[in-house]
Formats: structure tokens, sequence, C-alpha cells
């Protein structure tokens, strides 16, 4: 069974592959993880969110009385309507996230970085639950969250929003001379510790960054056999130019010594062939009685030929 072409490549060059999966490994260490503090820690980005529960109250619903008495009404006065706390948590929730809130956050804490916010929810779900997946319950509880890459500081940015929003509700209450039954009630019900939020997978940079580093050495095995063929290729061919050159150069160094040879011969054949002619000649002379005997002879017929006739 014939091995693939490009295993036989890879396989000779798997020196090259070797040395290009150990700078694989090396650099995508270096991608995802670096040294804090003699510490080897991950580069990836932690987010830390911690949240204070705050009950949304109302002096006529006390949250431990089961029972609410009635009231006197006094002729031409209409009944009292509670407001939705519930409801109202929901706007809080956006006070809390408001530029008042904020402003006396920073005041506290320090300026918010781009990665700090402070938010807040209202809660649908059992103390249990996940406010990711929200329930069906309508609970006049609220969520002030303070997000940090700091797990101590998105701790500090919670209590401080909580405080400022507690603060900036009874600044409004005060303003308005809202007497104390009709004025809403917050109370502090839990300060939680902070805990890890989604953050980017810490294998993500180191995969792609080795990845990414072995495939270049691979194309660069196939661009070094590439090259190596095309040498094998090149200097077969530039050896018979050279070969054809040299036979070349030869056969014209060769070619005037044939014609200096060739030039003399014909001299001494020249003399040979003039002795030649001129025994020839001199046959001729000597045996020129025969021929002058065929021709007299013939010479003698022509006449006797004539006369006959």
């Amino acid at each position: 069974m014939d091995v693939p072409k490009y295993l036989e490549v890879l396989w000779n060059h798997r020196r090259l592959l070797v040395v290009g999966f150990v700078v694989a490994v090396l650099a995508g260490l270096l991608a995802g993880f670096t040294l804090q503090n003699g510490r080897i820690v991950s580069r990836a980005v932690h987010s830390y969110a911690a949240s204070t529960t705050v009950l949304v109250g109302s002096p006529h619903q006390p949250l431990y009385q089961a029972e609410i008495p009635g009231q006197t009404l006094t002729q031409g006065q209409s009944a009292p309507v509670q407001k939705d706390l519930s409801q109202a948590a929901v706007v809080y929730a956006y006070v809390v996230a408001g530029a008042q809130v904020r402003a006396s956050v920073e005041g506290e804490v320090g300026a918010l970085a781009d990665d700090e916010q402070i938010t807040a929810l209202r809660r649908t779900t059992q103390p249990g639950g996940d406010e990711k997946f929200p329930g069906r319950l309508a609970l006049p509880i609220l969520d002030v969250v303070g997000v940090s890459s700091d797990p101590g500081r998105a701790e500090r940015i919670s209590r401080a929003a909580t405080t400022a929003f507690v603060t900036e509700v009874a600044h409004e209450q005060d303003a308005s001379a809202m007497p104390t039954e009709q004025r809403i009630e917050l109370t502090t019900l839990a300060e939680g510790d902070a805990v890890e939020a989604d953050s980017s997978n810490a294998a993500i940079p180191v995969v792609v960054t080795a990845l990414g580093v072995i495939l270049v050495f691979v194309a660069l095995a196939f661009i070094l056999e590439n090259a190596r063929l095309r040498r094998g290729e090149v200097g077969p061919a530039h050896h018979g130019r050279r070969s054809r050159g040299r036979a070349r150069r030869r056969g014209a160094a060769e070619r005037p010594e044939k014609l200096g040879g060739m030039a003399a011969d014909p001299a001494g054949g020249t003399a040979s062939s003039v002795g030649g002619p001129s025994g020839l000649d001199g046959g001729s002379v000597d045996g020129g009685g025969l021929d002058g005997a065929a021709v007299a002879g013939d010479v003698e017929r022509v006449p006797a030929g004539a006369g006959e006739r």
C-alpha cells in the first residue's frame, strides 16, 4: 500500500515539525497565561459580581403582619390605594443605575473603570434561583449589583450603591415632606459575597495560538519540500546544458585541426596526382601506338568504306 505523498513530506520534515510543536506549546502558554507577583495566572478577563438584597416595604403592609385591619372612612373620602411595590421595584432598579447613585459611589470608592458597573434587578426567583433564567414571581425585592474585575472592589461598589440609593430615596421623601406612614421603607436583607461572573475561556487563546503555530510549521515543511523538488529539476537540466555547451566548444576546437590536416594532405595528394597524370600521360604516350594504330586503322577503314560506296 502506497504511503500518501503528504504523509511522506511530513515524515521527511519530522524534525522541523517537532520543533514547531515545541514552539506551539510555548506560544500557547504565553498567550493564555502570564506571571504576576510570582504566580502564573490566566490572561482571561475575569469579572466578579456582588449583590446586596433590599426589601421594598410599606408601613401599611408590614412584612410580619398577617392581617391588615380595616380603617374608618370619613364621608366624602375615598379609601387609600396601596401601591404595587413589586412594580415599584422595577422603577427603583433604574434609579440605582442612574447618574446620582453613580456619582455618590465614585465619590466613595473612586472612579469606575470601563469594566466596572452598577446595576440592579427585581427578583423573580427563590433565593437560590439564578436571575439569568427569570422565574414567574413578581417580588418587591431588589438586588443592587456591583461588577468589577476585582472581587473586593465589586463588593464595595455594591455596598456603596445600596447606601447611596437609600440616601437618595430618603432625600426625595424629605424634600416632598412626605408623611412617615406614606413612605417607602427599604430594608437590607443580605450582603452577598462576590462571585465570578461569565468570563472568557482561558483555553481558547491557548488552543488558537498553538494551532496557528503548528499550521505555520506544516506549511513551511511543504514549502521546503517544494523548493527541494525544484532544485532537483533544475540541476539535471542545467548540467545537460553545460554538457552540450562543452561538446560544442570541443567540436569547434577540433574542426580547425581537421581543416589543417585536410590542407596538408591535399598538397601531397596533388603531387601524387600530378605524378599520376604524368604517368598516365606517359602511359598514353607509350601506348600511343595502340591508340594511334586504332585511330589509323579506323581512318584507313573509312576511306575503304568510302571507296566501296
